[in-house]
C-alpha cells in the first residue's frame, strides 16, 4: 500500500501506475454510479390492509386464519399475507386452503396423465 505522506515525485514508475488506476477507479465510479435497485410492487400486506381489501372484521380474518380458509404467507407475528394470493383467492370464490391444495393436486395429477 502507498505510504499517504509521501511527495508524487518520490514515487517509483510502479506506485504511480498503481496510484492512477485507484484515483482512475474511484473517479469511473463517482461518474458512472451503480444503478439503484429497481423496486418491486409491495407484494406482502398486513392484518389492516387485508381489513380493506376484503371487507371483513378482524376477528373473522383471525377465524379464517385458524381454519386455514385463507392464503397466508406466515402465520407469525405478525400475519403476512400475499396481496397478490388474496386477489386471486377472491376472485377464484374465497375456496378454503384445503380446497385450493386439492384442486392444484388434480391439475397437476392431470398434467403427468398427458
Amino acid at each position: 500500500m502507498l505510504d499517504e505522506k509521501r511527495h508524487l515525485y518520490t514515487l517509483t514508475i510502479e506506485e504511480f501506475k498503481e496510484l492512477s488506476k485507484i484515483i482512475a477507479t474511484d473517479v469511473s465510479y463517482l461518474l458512472h454510479p451503480p444503478a439503484p435497485e429497481k423496486k418491486e410492487p409491495k407484494d406482502v400486506i398486513f392484518i389492516d390492509e387485508l381489513i380493506a381489501l376484503t371487507g371483513y372484521k378482524e376477528s373473522t380474518i383471525y377465524s379464517k386464519v385458524s381454519r386455514r380458509e385463507i392464503p397466508v404467507m406466515s402465520y407469525g407475528r405478525p400475519l403476512t399475507f400475499s396481496k397478490q394470493e388474496i386477489l386471486n383467492w377472491m376472485k377464484s370464490g374465497k375456496p378454503t386452503v384445503a380446497e385450493m391444495l386439492a384442486s392444484a393436486l388434480m391439475n397437476e395429477q392431470k398434467n403427468k396423465k398427458r
